[in-house]
């Protein structure tokens, strides 16, 4: 019976020391994010996924950094290169985490990236893309605050390119804003952004 509890004590501290390992490497990760040490931030997100082996969220994090990159950069050879790591990141988060909606948001925002990026050559095939992975997600997650407010996003891009009235979409940011109130998770890091960017979506309302 001793020998039962000294071994299931003996888990219980490797589980207990790998958490906090964990939680010290995660935390100093978004601490180099924040310091905009965006590389180096990505590099140590998917040190940590590899460590962890079957944690989505390091790999998610690694593949943010490079999309969000990308909306700041001109330089064509570092936004493709850039996007194709973000995917590889999304393709392994993916074998951790299937029909998962904060997935497909951020492969929703991959794919605007490259129309963003060259909208000639990429318009055509990634449009469709974006918009069956936000349907995807809000079918998951029916109340996903960052797939309503992104997806409405999206739209309202699509209806000023098309000549039509992006404020038809204004009411599905007023669902964000009541889905942001209501959301909880309590798994250490899940994702929780985009209520900062509320404001700036809503001046298509204007």
């Amino acid at each position: 019976m001793k020998t039962i509890i000294l071994i299931a004590s003996f888990f219980i501290v490797l589980t207990s020391n790998a958490q906090q390992a964990y939680e010290k490497g995660m935390g100093k990760a978004f601490e180099l994010w924040g310091n905009q040490k965006n590389d180096d931030a990505a590099n140590l997100f998917e040190r940590i996924g590899r460590a962890e082996k079957d944690n989505w969220l390091p790999f998610y994090y690694a593949a943010q950094i490079h999309i969000i990159k990308t909306f700041n950069t001109k330089d064509a050879e570092e936004i493709e290169s850039r996007l194709k790591k973000a995917q590889n990141y999304l393709n392994e988060a993916k074998t951790f985490s299937k029909d998962n909606a904060e997935i497909l948001i951020l492969e929703a925002m991959l794919n605007t990236a490259y129309v963003v990026y060259d909208g000639t050559k990429y318009g055509m095939t990634h449009s469709p893309k974006v918009e069956e992975l936000y349907q995807r997600a809000k079918k998951i997650e029916p109340e996903n605050p960052r797939a309503t407010l992104y997806h409405a996003e999206w739209q309202m891009g699509a209806a000023k390119f098309w000549g039509k009235d992006p404020k038809a979409f204004c009411p599905e940011i007023e669902k964000a804003i009541l889905y942001f109130e209501k959301e909880s998770n309590t798994t250490p890091f899940y994702p929780d952004w985009g209520k900062d960017q509320i404001k700036r979506i809503q001046q298509n309302c204007e």
